[in-house]
């Protein structure tokens, strides 16, 4: 006896395992064995999924004994498997298809020999292309901008406390759950941190338990805004930040808390409350230089005081129509 293979295709995966444990049930009396569906002479399609068309006329194409398996009672098949499946359903189609000669491949059609055609000249060579200029070399990648501490300000940067200190600054913890570190209250000491490139190495975690005794501990707490702020105050050394155009003229949306270890962020401030205004024109009016007039709008920006005005480009007026009817109109 001949073994034969055959395939249940679509099926979920629950129905396919009891379905293939009804099937060795009933092959005890048989020699079939599971095949992909590539392989299979026989495919068992069901017809009661969404994709039982599509498997239908792929099994069809491909010269496949097909069999639906479905719960209603008319099938475009010469086999029907029906639903719920039983070893005993499964069995009487097996007697079915070994009732049936198993599929024997065609050999393929010899290539007809040409006949020999009548003498004619060579056509001449074509000439040869001239050859494609090679592709220019795909440029490499930029390598990854070094991490800083602004970086890890970001919602979903830290999982959870952490302390960070450097040689030439005081340590901070930071709290991503409450957003807030713990620090002195002076920003000046905290200014390393802002060029300094911090990576997750660089931190300690500390026990969420142990918050309230660092805050007595290395200062008081302070929300990540004004961390932000003085890390944007230094991060860019006297330039504008990446993203901003230094010919843009800049605005304060509302009036900043100013520190007293900046006396003249007040007068630049002032200035910049009046109306937008260039970086030179809010150096110029507050008398500060143009380095500390944008690094305080570095500042500004990072925390969202400030914004760049760009004015939207007006729309043309409509053409006014011209003779007696336009003036009718009008």
């Amino acid at each position: 006896m001949t073994t034969r293979s055959i395939c249940f295709a679509g099926l979920s995966r629950d129905e396919q395992t009891s379905v293939e444990a009804a099937f060795k049930q009933a092959n005890a009396a048989h020699r079939w064995t599971l095949a992909n569906e590539n392989e299979a002479e026989a495919v068992v399609v069901d017809m009661d999924s969404m994709y039982g068309q599509m498997s239908l006329m792929k099994a069809m194409s491909g010269g496949k004994v097909v069999v639906a398996l479905t719960a209603g009672g008319r099938v475009d098949t010469d086999f029907k498997l029906s639903r719920p499946v039983t070893a005993e359903g499964i069995a009487t189609l097996l007697a079915e298809l070994e009732s049936q000669p198993a599929p024997v491949a065609e050999a393929p059609a010899p290539a007809p020999v040409p006949e020999p055609a009548a003498s004619a000249p060579e056509p001449e060579p074509a000439p040869m292309p001239a050859p494609e200029p090679e592709p220019a070399p795909e440029p490499e990648p930029a390598p990854p901008a070094d991490p800083h501490l602004a970086d890890y300000l970001r919602p979903g940067a830290l999982k959870g406390p952490v302390r960070l200190q450097l040689a030439d600054a005081p340590a901070i913890v930071l709290d991503p759950a409450k957003g807030v570190y713990l620090g002195g209250a002076v920003l000046k000491p905290l200014l390393p941190y802002a060029t300094a490139v911090v990576r997750e190495s660089d931190f300690e975690p500390v026990d969420p338990a142990r918050l309230p005794a660092l805050a007595t501990e290395i200062g008081g707490s302070h929300p990540f805004s004004r961390l932000a702020w003085i890390l944007g105050l230094g991060g860019h050394g006297g330039s504008l930040a990446p993203g901003y155009n230094p010919n843009d003229r800049y605005k304060l949306l509302k009036w900043p808390q100013t520190e007293r270890e900046f006396p003249r962020h007040f007068r630049i401030a002032t200035v910049m409350m009046k109306g937008p205004a260039l970086l030179t024109e809010i150096a110029e009016l507050s008398g500060a230089s143009l380095a500390e007039v944008t690094d305080y709008v570095n500042a500004s920006l990072a925390v969202g005081v400030a914004e760049p005005d760009i004015m939207a480009p007006s729309e043309p007026e409509p053409a006014k129509g011209g003779g007696l009817l336009g003036r009718f109109r009008r």
